[in-house]
């Protein structure tokens, strides 16, 4: 109800299938008791990801091709549901691209986590929080995951880390003229022949080649040029990681497909992992008997809220007497 109510559902769409209202609500109620069913969340816990899935602006067909992702990622890195969700629909919607798809993000997120020091709630929250300024500077998912490692490995990761790299790239993609002379000066191209951004890790190693020949007090006065304060941590940090570790990094990056889905069968291959999945097919059961006998119940309910109404309403009219005669009148339609 709660997924309906996001996606702009009112009860009488659902109940009339206005534009096919009533089919979608089935269809979310139909694919979260299926993820209850054969997983190790329960029903309610794949709906809460639908939600914040709808809530991103995903439509019921796509929330319900994606959900199976989220779930595979929250196992993978013992998150809430709708924390796996959030953190793959913001990465999605930062790099707006439809060549990648749900399983993408999450397998970066699972792999990236275990290469470098950062879980894999922190690696998703960095990688949300960065998306879309690295889109916005022409740079792919899989580089911005590589940057996020070389800074989780000097211990920024989470929101921090974001933060960070939005800085640094800030600093050397839309530069300062006393920053872009300096970056001519060294040599340092951020652009190619072609105007388009260059890859910002490669830029990075770039940078730090050009300066490493110098004194200390030559190459900070060219770094505090070029970056800001944030900028300037970011870029110190990033290149303390040697090139051997990033190429090793990008090739496991490169060879992710799947990875969340094989952290998820390894976390649920376990005692505790079958003490999950019977839990999450008890509540299945629980909504089965639920629908069988909920109809009745609401009809009930109402039945009760409207006697309360007819019960008041001869009380205040008619004092006991009339609550009297009202609520034999209620007896019997109850009984019946």
């Amino acid at each position: 109800s709660q997924i309906s109510a996001t996606m702009g559902m009112t009860s009488s769409d659902i109940a009339n299938n206005v534009d096919g209202a009533g089919d979608t609500f089935e269809a979310l109620r139909d694919k979260a008791k299926e993820m209850g069913a054969a997983t190790n969340f329960s029903a309610t816990e794949a709906a809460e990801g639908l939600n914040i899935l709808a809530m991103s602006g995903y439509d019921a067909t796509s929330s319900m091709e994606m959900i199976e992702d989220v779930l595979h990622l929250a196992a993978a890195g013992g998150m809430e549901m709708s924390q796996s969700a959030d953190f793959i629909a913001g990465s999605m919607k930062g790099f707006n691209d439809e060549t990648k798809d749900s399983a993408y993000y999450a397998d970066l997120m699972a792999k990236g986590a275990t290469l470098a020091n950062t879980s894999v709630a922190e690696l998703g929250e960095a990688m949300s929080g960065g998306a879309a300024t690295a889109a916005a500077y022409g740079q792919e998912a899989d580089s911005m995951t590589l940057a996020l490692l070389r800074l989780a490995e000097q211990g920024v990761s989470g929101s921090a880390a974001s933060t960070s790299l939005n800085a640094a790239m800030k600093d050397l993609y839309t530069p300062t003229d006393d920053a872009k002379k300096a970056l001519s000066e060294l040599g340092v191209a951020i652009y190619d022949e072609n105007g388009k951004a260059r890859e910002f890790n490669t830029v990075v190693n770039e940078l730090n080649g050009a300066l490493a020949d110098m004194s200390d007090e030559e190459a900070n006065a060219y770094k505090s040029t070029i970056f800001q304060i944030q900028g300037l941590q970011a870029f110190n940090k990033m290149t303390v990681t040697s090139t051997e570790k990033q190429e090793e990094w990008a090739a496991a990056l490169a060879e992710a497909s799947g990875e969340a889905s094989r952290q998820y069968a390894t976390m649920t291959d376990n005692l505790q992992g079958d003490i999950d999945i019977w839990n999450s097919a008890l509540d299945g059961f629980k909504i089965a008997i639920s629908d069988e006998l909920t109809p009745t119940i609401r009809e009930f309910v109402q039945f009760g809220s409207s006697s309360m109404g007819k019960l008041t309403e001869a009380f205040e009219t008619g004092g006991i007497s009339g609550a009297m005669g009202a609520l034999g009148e209620i007896l019997s339609d109850g009984l019946a």
